[in-house]
């Protein structure tokens, strides 16, 4: 799964370049370092423009309310959605089919076990640069007629090697030649699926992080520092 994870450059020309986006008001030297991004808070997501047909960014908030359905169910937000069953199961059906995105981060933790409990680690990019999780979107109209809530969840699926020690899922990072096929509205079901597979290993490191990432109150370039080591 993914249940936490990192920006820790949002510098606006870097984000533009990486994923060929023109100005946006999205995007601005105010927007902070993030280094613990977790369930419910906004997220910045490229999606297609449906007018123009290029990329539009735009915050989301992690956690997938998909339209009425949502309202029937309790329960935490839906954050992560299994690529096995992105086409069949209720939730996320109707968003696989008309609503995928890019959700930009360069980094994502897990959790391995050990004698002393659980240790924090930050899975990165092995060559430090930016990458997109698959996603998908919805819009949950609002009662008051005040607009609409956008929300997101993040694409898993099986894990790589490298990864499997510390979970049985991983997100979808998708391959840069396959960020555009999943925003294209005309990709069949068959294609898509084929885009949602496990990050080959040598494209990411792990690194042993502190337990001051499982406070989601906590953010700063001090989450990545290595554990302390007790003699």
């Amino acid at each position: 799964m993914c249940g936490r994870f990192t920006l820790t450059d949002p510098g606006p020309a870097r984000i533009r370049a990486r994923f060929g986006l023109d100005e946006s008001p999205e995007l601005n030297d105010g927007d902070q370092p993030r280094y613990n991004i977790a369930p419910t808070d906004p997220v910045l997501a490229i999606r297609r423009d449906e007018h123009h047909g290029g990329r539009e960014l735009g915050r989301l908030r992690w956690g997938l309310l998909p339209g009425r359905w949502a309202e029937r169910r309790s329960g935490a937000p839906l954050i992560n959605a299994r690529a096995e069953t992105l086409e069949r199961q209720p939730a996320f059906a109707e968003s696989f089919r008309e609503r995928r995105c890019l959700i930009p981060a360069d980094g994502f933790y897990e959790w391995r076990d050990g004698e002393s409990g659980k240790t924090p680690v930050w899975i990165s990019h092995a060559g430090g640069e930016l990458f997109a999780f698959a996603g998908v979107w919805a819009a949950l109209p609002a009662r008051d007629g005040t607009g609409d809530l956008h929300s997101c969840a993040i694409v898993t699926c099986e894990p790589n090697e490298l990864i499997r020690p510390l979970h049985d899922r991983m997100p979808v990072v998708l391959a840069r030649d396959a960020e555009a096929r999943w925003l294209e509205p005309g990709a069949g079901a068959a294609e898509l699926a084929s885009l949602l597979t496990p990050a080959p290993e040598d494209l990411l490191l792990l690194r042993e992080v502190g337990d001051a990432v499982n406070d989601v109150r906590e953010d700063g370039p001090h989450l990545l520092d290595p554990p302390l080591k007790l003699f």
